[in-house]
């Protein structure tokens, strides 16, 4: 039971209790006078129980004081419950909304990818989750999160675990990073593959201030691109779609490693150009690390590959080096990136690739500049 100070109004049972005191009347007394149980008056005097037009016309006759004065003091006290029932009914509401949303989204991914976070209490959160996913109620994000479960060109996993929700909510993420860019995109033109992947080589083969050439090159072309973190329970390596006039690539930079970066944005370069249309703008691409591959992936895998390294030059030299060992292929390496202007990180993780050897790159440098 709620106690009085609980409350900004005053029950009348408060003012009852000051009469009678400053009348020096006994309780026990005053109930005889008015007919009432003296059970009764204690409860109304405790505030546990309302005083209804029946006794306030019993206190009206007994105190002098308006019927009307006393169901004044009670209906604002009503007033007042009914409206912190209401505050509380919000409330409860409010976190079976908030423990809903959790089954459809990762509210850790959004707490740090939002700026300022999500809000300062229950609500405002549920507001700010709302917003960043488009929808207006708890049922609206549940057949967006239905709709895009299973997107185009998702591969399962064999040997690493991807979560639903974890993946649908980074690729609102990706969504919402790319609608944040300000700075000026090109027009996209579907002609313009050959001219971007040659644009691109001298890029990653001096491997400096990639990241942002990358990013300006790519605008120049049309095309957004975003860099993401690789969440826990994603996996992804890229993930490409269209939104509005431009299509948008977004990269996590698995491993932080040059040759990764370099094949993962000219598959996800593939798909933009061959998969991915204006018209249709719920098709979306996504690569994950560890996932068998559809036609589309596998093409687009082997765009990537011809790409980096010709592939007459490559079959040259695999058949030049095929006797040597893993480990004492450093100078090739280096003799070859010097001949095709291929950054050597990208032949050390083709060789590591197409021999599974993945220890012998020591000395040549991965990290992305």
């Amino acid at each position: 039971m709620r106690q009085g100070n609980d409350y900004s109004t005053i029950h009348p049972g408060r003012v009852l209790k000051e009469e009678l005191d400053k009348r020096e009347l006994k309780q026990k007394d005053f109930a005889s006078t008015i007919g009432m149980p003296a059970s009764v008056l204690n409860d109304i005097i405790k505030e546990k129980r309302s005083v209804t037009p029946d006794i306030a016309i019993l206190l009206e006759a007994a105190l002098d004081k308006d019927a009307a004065f006393w169901l004044s003091l009670q209906s604002a006290r009503d007033i007042e419950i009914a409206k912190k029932k209401e505050e509380f009914l919000r409330k409860q509401q409010n976190i079976d909304t908030w423990k809903a949303i959790q089954d459809y989204c990762n509210v850790r991914y959004l707490e740090r990818f939002i700026k300022n976070g999500l809000g300062k209490n229950t609500r405002e959160k549920i507001d700010c989750i709302f917003q960043f996913f488009k929808v207006k109620n708890i049922e609206e994000l549940r057949y967006c999160f239905l709709t895009n479960i299973d997107p185009a060109f998702f591969r399962k996993s064999e040997t690493l675990s991807n979560d639903p929700v974890c993946l649908f909510t980074w690729k609102y993420m990706a969504f919402n990073a790319s609608e944040s860019i300000n700075s000026a995109i090109g027009r996209f033109n579907k002609s313009d593959l050959n001219s971007l992947t040659d644009a691109l080589k001298p890029i990653f083969y001096e491997n400096r201030d990639t990241k942002e050439r990358l990013e300006i090159l790519l605008a120049q072309y049309g095309i957004r691109l975003v860099y993401l973190p690789n969440e826990k329970g994603t996996h992804v390596d890229g993930f490409s779609f269209w939104r509005g006039s431009n299509p948008t690539i977004t990269l996590t930079l698995r491993g932080k490693k040059l040759d990764i970066l370099a094949f993962t944005l000219l598959h996800e370069v593939y798909h933009v150009y061959n998969h991915l249309d204006k018209s249709n703008q719920d098709k979306t691409c996504i690569s994950i690390d560890g996932e068998k591959t559809s036609l589309e992936e596998q093409d687009a895998d082997s765009f990537a590959n011809s790409q980096l390294i010709p592939p007459i030059e490559w079959q040259l030299f695999k058949a030049k080096t095929e006797h040597l060992s893993p480990y004492s292929m450093g100078p090739f390496f280096r003799a070859f990136s010097e001949a095709y202007k291929i950054h050597p990180s990208i032949i050390l993780g083709r060789y590591q690739h197409d021999y599974k050897v993945f220890d012998n790159g020591r000395g040549i440098e991965r990290s992305i500049n």
